[in-house]
């Protein structure tokens, strides 16, 4: 039996291969493969979603197929991309028609809203075990295009630690639909969890801006410590400068620490950049919501040498017990 290794030192551990390719990359260890290719600058991420893990069962297959894609376009936003094109591997247990209808419905409303067509796939039918089908599972890669290309890394001591949205609420309605929490999964808390926006007009303005940059998948604090390894750097935030809902400014400090700091599938971004871009964020912020985007830019922190220190409002340090979310954090391999 094995120790047990996190996702990220799985991929280090067994996947980094570091050979050499005809087209220039800057490695694994992002949100997106940075790929020059002739005069052109690539992004491009692939991500599964499986019913189980990141759905409920009873998932609304026209959400289901929305998230599918906007899961992997936030990617794409956080390397400042503008999105090009995207291919699908479904793996279906049967050939639902309704399902199917409802699932492409959503899939095409996020593929237009985003002008990211679909150009190729697979499908196949899920394994049996022990005479049960598999659940369904789902694989995109999302390319797009980018003149730069954000990373996690290249953040500089000094640098301001910024945030989007109200990160939180999509922690929140798996709490209360599962049952673990108690209380009523109202609209807009579902809305979180069901229908992230993939912030794509944010990652290309930060193009401009930040040094580095990620989205928030599995925490914020785990995807801000992505940023601190990959940068070599450390991290003083204030946790009660994040931004939050009324619905989980009504739940316990408990909860709400949480689902803010370690609750995942908010797909905001988390990134740095000098104090000397902050103007330039809240004129972003300004414009967005004269545009009827409802837009909120957290400057929650401030890069320093190494370290995460995490404070509260009246300058008390608290203690960092939040874990990220991590497919295999429970298994030994």
């Amino acid at each position: 039996m094995g120790s047990c290794l996190s996702e990220t030192e799985l991929i280090s551990r067994f996947f980094d291969f570091q050979i050499p390719g005809h087209w220039s990359t800057q490695g694994i260890g992002d949100d997106c493969a940075i790929v020059e290719v002739g005069q052109t600058r690539l992004a491009i991420t692939t991500d599964t979603v499986a019913s189980g893990t990141h759905f409920l069962p009873d998932a609304d297959p026209f959400t289901v197929g929305k998230k599918s894609l906007a899961v992997n376009l936030s990617d794409l936003a956080a390397a400042g991309a503008v999105p090009r094109c995207f291919f699908l591997s479904l793996s279906l247990p049967q050939t639902d028609l309704k399902w199917l209808e409802a699932f492409s419905r959503g899939l095409r409303e996020t593929a237009e809203e985003f002008s990211c067509p679909l150009i190729g796939g697979d499908t196949t039918k899920t394994a049996k075990i022990e005479d049960k089908q598999a659940p369904f599972s789902i694989t995109i890669t999302a390319i797009g295009e980018v003149q730069k290309g954000l990373t996690r890394q290249g953040a500089q001591i000094g640098d301001d630690i910024w945030v989007s949205g109200r990160v939180g609420d999509a922690y929140l309605a798996l709490m209360l639909r599962t049952g673990q929490w108690k209380g009523l999964c109202t609209q807009d808390v579902a809305h979180a969890m069901d229908c992230p926006t993939p912030r794509i007009a944010l990652g290309q303005f930060l193009a401009h801006y930040a040094t580095a940059c990620a989205d928030i998948s599995d925490g914020f604090l785990k995807d801000l410590g992505n940023i601190l390894t990959r940068s070599s750097v450390g991290a003083r935030v204030n946790i009660d400068d994040l931004a939050v809902s009324e619905a989980l400014r009504a739940r316990s400090r408990d909860e709400r620490r949480q689902a803010q700091l370690a609750g995942g599938d908010d797909y905001e971004l988390v990134w740095t950049a000098s104090p000397q871009a902050r103007a330039a964020m809240r004129e972003f912020e300004k414009t967005a919501r004269m545009q009827g985007e409802p837009l909120v830019l957290s400057r929650v922190g401030t890069i320093i040498p190494d370290g995460l220190i995490l404070v509260d409002n009246s300058g008390c340090e608290v203690m960092n017990t939040f874990k990220g979310f991590d497919h295999f954090a429970n298994e030994n391999v």
